[in-house]
């Protein structure tokens, strides 16, 4: 009767798990609306003139990054240029963390399809050594994301972004 009961609790989370990770349509419609109009602007005709997306970056290349949502990631290098990467997926933990810990197969450079978690300071290994706070593997860190292709932009297409953003 127990292995029942607890079948029957299992199902139950996962139901109610899957339920809270459910999305409207009309959430995912806007979504979509506001990818639209963010790629619109990755391929204006300032952007070219740039470049077009690169697969790569060398770590040389960029001095720090910051989420504009859980979509895309903006890339700041030196002599102010600036490349947005769209994510593989969304990725909900962009916010919550200040640190890009990056799974690459190269040492100098991050890439298209190289997978990243967030985490926070207190999570990188010379606090993990000396914390009691460091449980697990993981604890601390977010999920694991996907990175994109590079787009090279504007500060002004980065300010157009973002005013699409902050209307949603």
């Amino acid at each position: 009767m127990g292995a029942k009961r607890y079948a029957i609790w299992l199902i139950f989370l996962v139901l109610l798990f899957l339920a809270g990770c459910a999305t409207s349509p009309e959430a995912e419609s806007r979504r979509a609306a506001i990818e639209a109009d963010i790629k619109e602007i990755l391929s204006l005709p300032v952007a070219a003139e740039l470049g077009g997306p690169k697969r790569c970056l060398a770590e040389h290349d960029y001095r720090s990054f910051r989420p504009l949502d859980d979509k895309f990631l903006l890339f700041e290098g030196r002599r102010g240029k600036l490349w947005i990467n769209e994510l593989r997926t969304t990725c909900p933990d962009l916010r919550h963390g200040h640190v890009l810990v990056v799974r690459s197969f190269s040492p100098s450079r991050v890439c298209d399809t190289d997978r990243f978690q967030m985490t926070d300071w207190f999570y990188r290994p010379w606090y993990r050594r000396w914390g009691p706070w460091h449980w697990g593997s993981d604890w601390g860190a977010g999920v694991y994301c996907s990175l994109g292709k590079f787009y090279p932009v504007t500060a002004g297409q980065v300010a157009e972004i973002e005013a699409v953003l902050e209307r949603r």
